[in-house]
């Protein structure tokens, strides 16, 4: 019986001990989790999900919030948005747990703060455990990345994002407007595909290559539009490292600049063109001094002369010397015009009888549309002059047809503003008849493109042209205060545009 009442006593003892060990470990446990609570950075409580009553919470919360209680926290967290409010009640009773809700509030002193809000309800418990950071920080940033790409949206430059690779992360507004894709479209697709031909992709290794190595490029570059047209842009690369996980962005600014480079072409075609005519226009003087007394002389000689082979060679000598005149003033044409009668010319009713002319010697394979009706599109001007023009650019688009072709000509009357007269240096602003002669012939080259008004130059082959046919068509047109534009693509064609002032009515 003792034994029995020994292993009794022995046994309870064991069980009370091995309780006292449990309630330890549960109080150490409890200070160890007291202790979590009450050093955790992020805000914790614990409260009742249908009254918003708050039971414990850390000092981390407290401060979030500006309180120094539990009911003045309370109060914070019913000024919250009454949407958000019923929605985290309603699921942690529905589902027992809400994730990351990014709320904003007030503190308890009235400045604002943004919260991100979790919580979960425990098994058997009415009280609800949440954490909650504050992501205010976080929430400026992100407005001012907004900010700044809103800016940079702002900007006229296309302004691209790329990684090292030159894979798009970034395109605003500007890059839409320039080259024709929706950011939506382009972000994640490579950039040499999209903006660089197939015969400029070596130039885009280039410049990636050595952006790498330099941390930067300067340069011009001729991008793919969307519609496959070229522009031509300036264009900056730097090289940016990102301050967190050291990866490698491109940052590209592109500035269009095709409509500058376009602009300085020609203005340096005229700067050349006033050049060649003060050139041409000096030697034609001279000429024209040297061969004047010449013509002069003949009369004479012939009064004094009655042979036959003396008279032959001196009717030789005038014609030569009239020639020789006529080719002076042709070059003096260039630089200033003809002087001739200025009247009311109905240019509808001059185009018809050019084309009556011209359609004689135009072979069957070269169809003529006229795109022009009656209208009375009046300009001041010589006919003969204007007739010259017309005929001599016809015959030119006929002459770069030789297997046959269409010859197109229209006319339309158009307005040139302040804006768009820069684009024409020898233009004033006003109303214009534009006369469009358009062709499907051979076509120019770029590099005689930038020359076919020069004296004596000429694309046809030697002995079938003096190269001065479109000066002396340049002279006029200067003459009557219009200009004259060309464009051309090398074997499909060309369209010479000729811009005259119109009458108005009461100029009539």
């Amino acid at each position: 019986m003792i034994a029995y009442i020994s292993i009794v006593i022995s046994s309870s003892r064991r069980v009370v001990e091995a309780h006292r060990t449990k309630v330890a470990e549960v109080s150490k446990s409890a200070e160890r989790y007291k202790a979590l609570f009450e050093q955790s950075l992020a805000g914790m409580m614990k409260f009742l999900p249908s009254t918003w009553q708050i039971q414990e919470s850390n000092e981390a919360l407290r401060s979030m919030f500006a309180c120094s209680s539990n009911d003045d926290l309370r109060g914070c967290f019913m000024r919250l948005p009454a949407s958000f409010r019923d929605h985290i009640t309603r699921t942690l009773q529905n589902s027992g747990i809400v994730s990351e809700q990014e709320i904003k509030t007030k503190k308890v002193d009235g400045r604002g703060v943004w919260i991100l809000f979790s919580a979960k309800t425990v098994e058997g418990d009415d009280f609800a455990h949440a954490v909650v950071i504050d992501i205010s920080k976080r929430k400026r940033f992100e407005a001012m990345v907004r900010e700044q790409a809103a800016l940079l949206d702002e900007t006229q430059d296309a302004i691209i994002v790329t990684d090292g690779r030159g894979r798009i992360s970034f395109w605003n507004r500007a890059a839409e407007q320039m080259y024709g894709w929706r950011s939506k479209e382009v972000v994640g697709c490579a950039l040499d595909t999209l903006l660089y031909s197939a015969n400029r992709q070596e130039e885009f290794r280039d410049i990636i290559a050595t952006v790498l190595r330099d941390q930067e490029w300067n340069g011009e570059n001729r991008h793919l539009r969307r519609n496959g047209k070229e522009v031509l842009v300036e264009s900056r690369w730097r090289v940016v490292q990102h301050p967190a996980n050291g990866q490698t962005t491109l940052l590209i600014v592109n500035t269009d600049i095709t409509a500058r480079k376009k602009l300085e072409a020609q203005f340096l075609k005229t700067q050349k063109m006033e050049s060649i005519a003060l050139l041409t226009g000096g030697i034609a003087h001279d000429l024209q001094n040297i061969l004047a007394p010449v013509a002069m002389s003949i009369g004479l000689l012939r009064d004094e002369l009655s042979d036959e082979t003396s008279l032959s060679v001196l009717n030789a000598v005038e014609e030569s010397a009239q020639s020789g005149l006529q080719l002076v003033r042709n070059i003096l044409t260039y630089g200033k015009g003809i002087v001739g009668e200025r009247i009311v010319v109905d240019l509808s009713n001059l185009l018809h009888q050019v084309l009556n002319v011209f359609q004689r010697g135009l072979p069957p394979s070269i169809v003529l549309n006229e795109d022009f009706d009656a209208s009375p599109w009046r300009v001041r001007g010589d006919a003969s002059q204007l007739k010259q023009v017309f005929l001599n650019i016809c015959v030119n688009a006929r002459d770069a047809m030789p297997d046959g072709g269409v010859l197109g000509i229209k006319v339309e009357s158009v307005v040139i503003d302040d804006e768009e007269v820069a684009m024409f240096p020898d233009a004033r602003a006003g109303r214009y008849v534009v006369t469009h002669i358009a062709d499907s012939g051979s076509g120019i080259s770029e590099e005689s493109l930038d020359r076919i008004f020069e004296p004596f130059f000429t694309t046809k082959e030697g002995g079938e042209g003096t190269g001065l046919g479109l000066s002396i068509v340049l002279g006029i047109v200067k003459s009557h205060n219009g200009f004259i534009t060309v464009d051309s693509i090398l074997g499909k064609g060309t369209t010479v545009r000729i811009y005259l002032p119109e009458l108005e009515e009461s100029d009539v």
